[in-house]
């Protein structure tokens, strides 16, 4: 059974929302980088395959030599050809047998390309993991820096007041400059506030390869599936897990790459050759102007010193790394995702607290007001009690921000198709 998790965060007039940013993410000049590589990885693909297909070469030559050859018959030297020599050929050749050496080549070109298509899909979810905590950071400031102008504005009221108690004789000048720090406090915890959301907002204007200039959080229901289920979906999909799987079959690619110098290399020749002293190549008056030929060529290496062994077993051990390697990324997603719940669960119930505490700070700074204004209270508490319903606002907007960012990457962590299907669908419903 699903539960549901609600964000209600305020709209913000012009504000980019997530979707929009994460759409931004296709332009980021990392991810344009990595979809060349991956061209590359295509293109290596298919030249791999050509490899299988007969090769056709031409050749043709145009040769003067210095003397007319001869040879010695009986002590007399006898032409044998003319100064003048051209020939010219079309040769036909086919891999007949190499060991299996050309299928292993070309399976191994298919996986890398496979492989370099997940990473690009694994830095995509990258991507949306640093995006996500980019922009629900520069959200979250904006509620802050609205919680600090709002503490502002009241000690402004109060510093007010307790001017004219000043000026009549009736509060210290302690009081009154008491106050007056913290307005200064606030102003520049606001410009603070205001540079980190600048700096986040950098941050992501880099990752998208475009301007943004603000944060509009989703409004609607953010849905979370069950723990054993999403550990289930990422070991099933999860990208970067399912490159490694690729790695593992790209090394018994390699194991059988190297077998395959056991083994013969066979071909089928044939050409369509002639030669002559004119362009013509109908003959010299010496030898036969045709010089066509189909055949079978073979070669086997039989001894390199053990070197074909020693490749073998390296692409053996490099295949069993790559499969332990396979089982701990396993149980490392496994055990982030089982994190990530405990972080949810401790945050839900931290963010309950904050919302708690945000009521009782904003009733408690209402009544030390009052009791400034008799005079039954000093600045200093008052100052305080405008802090602390500040801070408590802060803390709850700092809360929404992370469990709207660890939900979201809850579902990252179970691989990129699950996200776009299930959270990317439900934020633009």
């Amino acid at each position: 059974m699903r539960r549901l998790l609600f964000f209600i965060f305020p709209t913000f007039l012009g504000a980019q929302s997530y979707p929009d940013i994460i759409i931004a993410l296709e332009n980021s000049p990392t991810l344009q980088s990595a979809r060349q590589l991956e061209r590359a990885a295509l293109e290596s693909y298919r030249a791999a395959e050509g490899k299988n297909l007969p090769t056709l070469d031409a050749s043709f030559s145009d040769i003067t030599f210095q003397k007319t050859p001869t040879v010695t018959f009986s002590s007399m030297q006898l032409p044998m050809g003319t100064k003048k020599h051209i020939e010219g050929s079309l040769t036909l050749s086919y891999p007949l047998f190499s060991g299996f050496a050309i299928s292993s080549s070309i399976e191994k070109s298919k996986l890398s390309h496979e492989k370099a298509a997940l990473e690009v899909a694994d830095l995509k979810r990258n991507l949306f993991i640093n995006a996500t905590k980019l922009y629900t950071a520069i959200a979250a400031a904006d509620e802050i820096i609205s919680a600090q102008h709002e503490a502002k504005k009241a000690i402004g009221e109060s510093y007010a007041k307790a001017k004219g108690l000043y000026d009549n004789g009736l509060l210290a000048p302690a009081e009154l400059y008491a106050i007056e720090a913290k307005i200064f406090e606030i102003d520049a915890q606001i410009v603070e506030s205001r540079n980190r959301k600048s700096q986040a907002l950098n941050q992501l204007s880099y990752l998208t390869g475009d301007t943004i200039d603000s944060a509009q959080f989703p409004a609607n229901v953010l849905p979370l599936m069950k723990k054993d289920e999403m550990i289930g979906v990422a070991l099933s999909y999860r990208e970067d897990l399912l490159a490694l799987a690729k790695a593992m079959d790209i090394a018994q690619s390699d194991i059988v790459l190297a077998q395959s110098r056991y083994y013969p290399n066979v071909a089928l020749v044939g050409s369509l050759k002639g030669q002559g002293d004119t362009i013509a190549l109908s003959g010299d008056g010496y030898s036969n102007a045709n010089k066509s030929y189909a055949g079978v060529s073979a070669s086997w290496n039989l001894f390199s010193g053990f070197s074909d062994f020693h490749t073998a077993e390296a692409a053996k051990a490099a295949k069993l790394a790559s499969v332990a390697t396979l089982e701990d990324y396993k149980h490392r997603i496994t055990t982030e995702i089982e994190n990530t719940y405990l972080d949810i669960q401790a945050v839900q119930s931290r963010l309950e607290s904050a919302r708690m505490q945000v009521k009782a700070s904003g009733e408690y700074a209402k009544l030390t007001r009052g009791r400034f204004d008799n005079q039954l209270v000093g600045a200093d508490e008052l100052s305080r009690s405008i802090a602390d319903l500040a801070s408590a606002k802060a803390k709850m907007a700092n809360l929404k921000s992370e469990l709207f960012n660890q939900s979201a990457l809850l579902w990252l962590e179970g691989g990129l198709s699950a996200y776009e299907e299930k959270i990317m669908g439900a934020i633009r419903k």
